[in-house]
């Protein structure tokens, strides 16, 4: 895994030592928990060289859901957290959001994460939270994508335990619908009065009106935590 980012010193030295309690002088500490507030064992602390490639520091959390990090005397860093866990059959990366998202110095700092199954990523990272589908069509079948209403129907807890919802989304670009909590689903798809048939990306899979979707961790060379689905309109 890489993590890298070329930002200013001065914005990663954001928190100074007056906001530095005298006991987390010169380390990097803090807490990982879900969102219904319990702490989260195991998860990957990385704190990340915000100048120079390569050179990071990392760590795990205790089974109370803490960790601690000593820091050297000179730098300037961001804390990242990376929960791994199995999901239906699937491992998954999720990155959690920090409470406190600026860079620090050796001064130390607290950062706090939460696991959250949606939303926009905290800086300097991008993206969402959620996981994306992508949306093709079979060749020759040619619709207005962002008018295509696909409703999500939960099948089963979402990856963090927690109990989904049905979710109802367009893909507002033509081409994807992001930020979608990570879980199991059932998902169907309507064009004006219109049902559709949908089937996974790239498959000789059978179209049907309804589809279990699950979330790949990665498709090589295209997007992690996705799935790829095409539609048609034939019987």
């Amino acid at each position: 895994m890489r993590i890298f980012y070329l930002l200013f010193l001065a914005s990663a030295l954001g928190c100074g030592k007056r906001d530095i309690a005298p006991e987390n002088t010169g380390k990097v500490s803090g807490t990982v928990r879900d969102q219904a507030g319990s702490t989260i064992p195991g998860v990957q602390i990385i704190v990340d060289n915000s100048i120079f490639f390569n050179s990071n520091l990392s760590t795990k959390t205790t089974p109370e859901g803490n960790y601690t990090l000593p820091l050297p005397k000179t730098g300037s860093w961001y804390a990242f957290a990376i929960h791994k866990i199995q999901f239906n059959g699937k491992i998954y990366q999720c990155y959690l959001h920090p409470q406190e998202p600026t860079g620090f110095g050796p001064e130390g700092a607290v950062r706090n994460f939460t696991w959250k199954l949606s939303g926009q990523k905290a800086a300097p990272l991008t993206g969402n939270y959620g996981g994306t589908v992508t949306i093709d069509n079979f060749p020759g079948i040619y619709l207005e994508t962002d008018k295509i209403k696909f409703t999500l129907t939960p099948q089963g807890n979402l990856i963090d335990g927690s109990q989904g919802q049905i979710l109802e989304r367009y893909a507002t670009d033509g081409h994807q619908i992001l930020d979608v909590p990570i879980g199991r689903y059932k998902i169907t798809a309507r064009y004006n009065s219109q049902t559709l048939k949908l089937r996974r990306w790239n498959t000789e899979d059978s179209f049907a009106t309804e589809l279990i979707l699950d979330f790949e961790p990665q498709i090589p060379a295209q997007c992690d935590n996705c799935f790829k689905l095409e539609y048609n309109t034939k019987p």
